[in-house]
């Protein structure tokens, strides 16, 4: 091969790789930015979940499908459970937890962004609140859309 041949399927080789790296990091994959808000925009249930078997008591949380959701009281009625996106607004990330009463991005992105049950900023660096999702339930099972 000469000289020439192998410098233009170099930079051609380099100009592949480059495009493909910025596209791969460019972004931040997942939107942070809130839904459609309560009520939803349609589309199909985010997360099901058995109250008996799954989040029986006060305070407890999964995340899961997208979503936090927090029993807040007893009983079983759309206004004990609080359901957000898990996608934390700052940086894109995983919401890690649910801890004091607060929902908690302490996991990959590590800036200690925090928010009340409501989705509403508690801590920043974020300014932006959580998407709100909607709360249904029949019988025991609860349906977050």
């Amino acid at each position: 091969m000469e000289r020439r041949d192998f410098l233009s399927n170099m930079g051609i080789t380099l100009a592949v790789a480059c495009t493909a790296g910025l596209a791969a990091c460019g972004g931040k994959g997942d939107d942070p930015a809130p839904g459609p808000g309560p009520g939803g925009g349609g589309g199909a249930d985010k997360l099901t979940v058995n109250l008996a078997t799954q989040i029986p008591n006060v305070g407890d949380y999964i995340i899961s499908g997208g979503v936090v959701l927090i029993r807040l009281a007893a009983g079983n009625v759309p206004a004990s459970f609080s359901a957000v996106t898990s996608t934390c607004t700052h940086m894109g990330c995983t919401l890690s937890g649910y801890n004091g009463g607060l929902i908690e991005c302490l996991s990959a992105c590590g800036h200690g962004s925090k928010y009340n049950p409501d989705g509403t900023v508690a801590n920043g660096p974020t300014t932006t609140a959580l998407a709100k999702y909607t709360v249904t339930i029949s019988g025991t099972t609860l349906t977050v859309k």
